[in-house]
C-alpha cells in the first residue's frame, strides 16, 4: 500500500468509528476530546456482542500497518486484507472529512466484511469497555433498552465500529429511540385530565419525536396507535396529521395511511408513515390531532375514559427496511403507552317529605351550561324469558305467579311473557343539543341525572305531587380537580364513586278554609263589626259638633 492510499485508510477507518450514530472511542492510553454521547441517560439496559474484523499495529494512537483479518472478518483470520478493499473503503469514504457517518449506506460497506454469523468474541455484554483486546478494528452489535420499556418496549439496536489502542477497547452508546406524547387540548391548555359532559367534544393532541439517529436508517417505519374507549366517539373527519403546522398529505399517493377500526368495544386509529424520513428530519415532531364526542357509554366518574397511544417503530438500522414491519428482515419496537382521562358524572335526586317518606310523581328540570346531551338513568321492565315478574292487565307488574288453578289467570297479560326490572340510561329528551333534562320521580324515589360536567346548573321542581307546595329553584355549580380527578358542588353532597346526590323535601301545603266554613264567618262577623264601629264613630263626632 502506498503512503497516499495507508494514510487515506486511516481516515477511512476513523470515519467508521464515527459511524452509525455512536461517539469515538475514548482509548485508555490517549482519549479522544471529540468523543461524545447522546440520549444515554434513562438507559435502563444493553446488550452487546462484540466482532473482530481487523488487527493491525498502531503508532502513536493513530497509524496501523499489517492489516490482516481478525477471527470476525469474512477473510481468512490472520491474512492481510486485499488491496482492493482497501481501496473499496477508501473510496466510499473520501469525500467524508468529518469524520461523521451517519449514512447507513456507507455503513453497509464495512459490514460486508463481518460475519455476523460466527461466535462473537464476546457474546451478551452488559460493560462499555474491555480490555485484554488485540489492537485492530472491531463492530460492536449492541441491543440498548430505554427507562419505562419492557422486553418489547423502548428498545433500539445498533451496530457500530470501533478501533482497540494498546488492548483496550472503550465505547459510548448514542443510540436513541423516538418519543411519544398525548395530551387534551382545552383552549390554549394541554392537559391529561378534563371533564366534559356527554354530548362535549374532546381534543386531543398525540406528538411523535423521531430520533435523533434517524439518518442512520436506509428507511425508517414510523407507526401511531392510538385508542379510545368505548365512552368516546371518533369524529374521523377531524384526523390530521402535520409537520411544522403544515398537513402532511394522506393516500395512496401521499406519505401516509389511516385507518380506524373496531375492537372489543374500542376504537382504534392506525396511522402508519412508511417512510418518516420523506415526512420530516432527525428529531422533528410529527403531531397527529382529531376530536372525538363523550357518549352515552362513557363510564360515569370511577375510573373515567381512557385514551391511550403508543408507537411502533424501526428499530434496526442494520436492516434495508425492506421487509414487513416486526418481521426479522424488518425489526421493529414500541413506546410504553401514554394516557390521558376525560371524567364525567351524574345528580342523583332523592324526593321525600317532612318525614322522609318516598314521594313519586314529582317531575324536575335540571338546566344550565353543563347540559349537553344529558342523560337520565331509570328502571323500567324489559321483556326476559328468565325475568322475576309478571305483566298484570292493569299495566302494572308482580312477582306473584298465576295461580296454579288459574283462578286469578285473567288478571294476566301472559301473551307478554316474563320481565326483569332493569337500570337503563336514555336520553331526556327527544332532540339533540338540549339545554335541559327533564324526568319523574319514580317508585324509588329517586331520578339521576347522568353525563354532567363542570358548570352552572338549575333545578327545578316542575310537577309538584298531589298535596305538596314547590320546592325553589336549586342553583349549584359542579367544578373538577384535574389533581384529584374530583366533582364538586356546593351544597351537594359528594356520593359514592365520585358522583353527586341531594335530597329534595317537599312540605304540606296550607290550604284555606272551605266556602261557608266558619273562616267565612269570621271575615263577615269581623266586616259587621267594622262597619258598626265606623257608625257609631261618626254619631258621636256629630254630636259632639250640634254642643
Amino acid at each position: 500500500m502506498t503512503m497516499k492510499r495507508f494514510k487515506k485508510f486511516v481516515s477511512v477507518m476513523l470515519a467508521v468509528v464515527m459511524a452509525l450514530a455512536m461517539g469515538i472511542t475514548a482509548f485508555a492510553s490517549e482519549a479522544d476530546e471529540n468523543a461524545s454521547t447522546e440520549n444515554t441517560s434513562g438507559v435502563t439496559g444493553q446488550s452487546y456482542d462484540i466482532y473482530q474484523i481487523f488487527t493491525g499495529t498502531f503508532k502513536d494512537g493513530k497509524l496501523i500497518s499489517d492489516i490482516k483479518w481478525g477471527k470476525n472478518g469474512t477473510g481468512t483470520e490472520g491474512t492481510p486484507v486485499s488491496q482492493s478493499i482497501l481501496d473499496e473503503l477508501a473510496n466510499t469514504y473520501q469525500d467524508n472529512d468529518s469524520y461523521e457517518i451517519n449514512d447507513s449506506a456507507q455503513l453497509a460497506v464495512i459490514t460486508k466484511y463481518v460475519n455476523l454469523d460466527s461466535t462473537a468474541i464476546i457474546s451478551n455484554g452488559k460493560d462499555t469497555t474491555y480490555t485484554g483486546l488485540a489492537s485492530g478494528y472491531y463492530l460492536v452489535k449492541g441491543t440498548v433498552t430505554y427507562a419505562g420499556g419492557t422486553e418489547k418496549e423502548n428498545t433500539v439496536e445498533t451496530l457500530y465500529v470501533v478501533r482497540v489502542v494498546e488492548n483496550t477497547l472503550t465505547f459510548q452508546p448514542k443510540v436513541d429511540v423516538p418519543k411519544v406524547d398525548k395530551k387534551i387540548v382545552e383552549g390554549n391548555d394541554k392537559v391529561d385530565t378534563n371533564e366534559a359532559a356527554i354530548g362535549d367534544d374532546v381534543n386531543y393532541e398525540i406528538t411523535g419525536t423521531l430520533p435523533s439517529n434517524l439518518d442512520a436508517y436506509k428507511t425508517y417505519y414510523f407507526e401511531f396507535n392510538d385508542t379510545l374507549s368505548k365512552g368516546l366517539t371518533l369524529k374521523e373527519d377531524t384526523i390530521k396529521v402535520t409537520v411544522n403546522g403544515e398537513e402532511v398529505k394522506r393516500g395512496e399517493d401521499g406519505l401516509y395511511t389511516q385507518e380506524v377500526s373496531e375492537d372489543n368495544n374500542n376504537t382504534t386509529i392506525k396511522i402508519t408513515i412508511p417512510d418518516a424520513k420523506k415526512v420530516a428530519g432527525a428529531g422533528a415532531d410529527i403531531v397527529v390531532t382529531y376530536t372525538a364526542t363523550l357518549n352515552k357509554d362513557a363510564i360515569i366518574a370511577g375510573d373515567g375514559n381512557d385514551n391511550k397511544v403508543h408507537l411502533v417503530y424501526s428499530n434496526n438500522p442494520n436492516k434495508n427496511g425492506d421487509g414487513t414491519p416486526g418481521s426479522n428482515d424488518h425489526p421493529t419496537g414500541q413506546t410504553p403507552e401514554e394516557q390521558v382521562k376525560t371524567y364525567t358524572t351524574e345528580l342523583a335526586v332523592l324526593k321525600t317529605d317532612e318525614e322522609g317518606k318516598i314521594l313519586e310523581g314529582a317531575e324536575f328540570t335540571l338546566g344550565g351550561n353543563g347540559v349537553k346531551v344529558s342523560l337520565v338513568t331509570k328502571e323500567e321492565f324489559v321483556p326476559d324469558e328468565n325475568g322475576a315478574y309478571w305483566k298484570l292487565k292493569n299495566g302494572s307488574y308482580t312477582t306473584m305467579a298465576p295461580a296454579s288453578d288459574n283462578s286469578n289467570i285473567d288478571d294476566y297479560d301472559m301473551d307478554a311473557g316474563k320481565f326483569s326490572l332493569k337500570k337503563t340510561i336514555k336520553p331526556s329528551y327527544e332532540t339533540d343539543n338540549s339545554s335541559t333534562a327533564v324526568d319523574t320521580i319514580g317508585k324509588d324515589g329517586r331520578i339521576t341525572f347522568t353525563g354532567l360536567g363542570a358548570g352552572e346548573y338549575t333545578l327545578t321542581e316542575t310537577k309538584v305531587p298531589d298535596g305538596y307546595n314547590a320546592i325553589d329553584p336549586i342553583r349549584f355549580t359542579i367544578t373538577f380537580d384535574p389533581e384529584t380527578k374530583e366533582f364538586r358542588a356546593e351544597g351537594i353532597s359528594l356520593g359514592a364513586n365520585n358522583t353527586l346526590e341531594t335530597t329534595v323535601i317537599n312540605k304540606k301545603g296550607s290550604l284555606l278554609p272551605s266556602t261557608g266554613g266558619i273562616g267565612t264567618t269570621i271575615f263577615y262577623i269581623i266586616g259587621g263589626i267594622l262597619v258598626i264601629g265606623a257608625g257609631i264613630i261618626l254619631v258621636v263626632k256629630k254630636r259632639a259638633s250640634n254642643e
